[in-house]
């Protein structure tokens, strides 16, 4: 009788066991059916776009018609371009989904390997960055250009040349109007500039009214000569401006994706992709700032240097006009 007690309730523990085993079974199959329905629900038909694939990992093993799904998204190999152990080239088709891939895939089946890495180039990173990144590159063009013309422009041997400087000297010393005059108009730069406006009506003019004009042309000069730098300074500044309108814009269009239906893995794996595209603008923004930033710190030291030696010589110069001409005039 005992025994048989026993038996009854072993045969119940094992009922009992496989009962709620096989709930459990059941739960978890509805689970999957749900995530797949979600999946589903997200993926819709390809449109059968293109895309390249350059990898540097082994690839001997991929195969025309291997499938392989990235950002939520599948893709089918149509072409191999090149394949061997050090990386490749090969074409692949989307067939499922609408976002755009990534660098890493994975292999739904075919006998390709499992994942890919693929590689990416500065300029995949500058297509991916979305249309700001243009203006962004127009900035960054334009920040080379106005390095090189600094580069021409703000020479000492061509706003303080030593030529000149020792030659207008000796004009100077002799109370030669003339031949200053001369040598200032075959000249150009700052120091020519304002020996242009010393000889303006000397004969008529004072110490003061020279120096005025002087002081006058001196400004206007260095106006000119600071507008590249301006420019520099704008730039530094609107290119992360720029970046972040870039990121923003981004974000905004990965929170919009999600905001129709509820979240899900691939949704997520779709928004994370999204951010780190929108990241780029911001990143190329300050890679156009940074360098403009250095550049203008060079050039305006460089600039400021020169400054202050033509205008200390064009006060000395004034100086020495304004004494010979009260020698010679007694």
């Amino acid at each position: 009788m005992k025994n048989a007690v026993r038996v009854v309730g072993i045969v119940m523990a094992l009922w009992v066991a496989q009962s709620a085993r096989a709930q459990q079974l059941e739960f978890e199959g509805l689970l999957d059916e749900a995530d797949q329905v979600t999946e589903s629900d997200e993926m819709s038909g390809g449109d059968l776009k293109e895309f390249k694939v350059v990898t540097d990992d082994d690839i001997t093993n991929v195969e025309i018609g291997d499938l392989y799904k990235n950002n939520t998204s599948y893709f089918k190999v149509t072409d191999i371009k090149s394949k061997a152990a050090d990386g490749g080239t090969f074409i692949v088709q989307r067939t499922a989904g609408l976002q755009d891939p990534m660098r890493y895939w994975t292999r739904v089946s075919g006998i390709g390997p499992g994942t890919v890495v693929g590689r990416e180039t500065l300029f995949d990173r500058f297509v991916n960055g979305g249309p700001l990144m243009y203006p962004i590159a127009l900035l960054l063009l334009a920040v080379i250009v106005i390095a090189v013309n600094s580069g021409l422009v703000y020479r000492r041997d061509k706003q303080y040349p030593d030529g000149f400087v020792e030659e207008a000297s000796q004009a100077i010393a002799s109370v030669d109007v003339t031949r200053l005059e001369g040598l200032a108009h075959g000249q150009g730069g700052l120091l020519a500039a304002l020996c242009r406006r010393m000889v303006v009506n000397f004969e008529e003019s004072t110490e003061d009214d020279i120096r005025i004009r002087c002081e006058a042309e001196a400004r206007k000069q260095i106006g000119f000569l600071r507008m590249p730098l301006r420019g520099l300074t704008f730039i530094s500044a609107v290119a992360p401006l720029l970046g972040l309108l870039g990121t923003v814009m981004g974000m905004i269009a990965c929170f919009d994706s999600l905001a129709s239906d509820a979240a899900s893995a691939g949704k997520a794996q779709a928004m994370a992709s999204g951010i780190k595209v929108a990241l780029l603008t911001t990143a190329f923004g300050l890679c156009v700032a940074v360098p403009a930033l250095f550049v203008f710190f060079v050039y305006n030291l460089k600039l400021n240097v020169i400054i202050a030696d033509c205008e200390s010589a064009a006060m000395e110069f004034v100086h020495a006009l304004a004494k010979g001409k009260r020698q010679k005039e007694a």
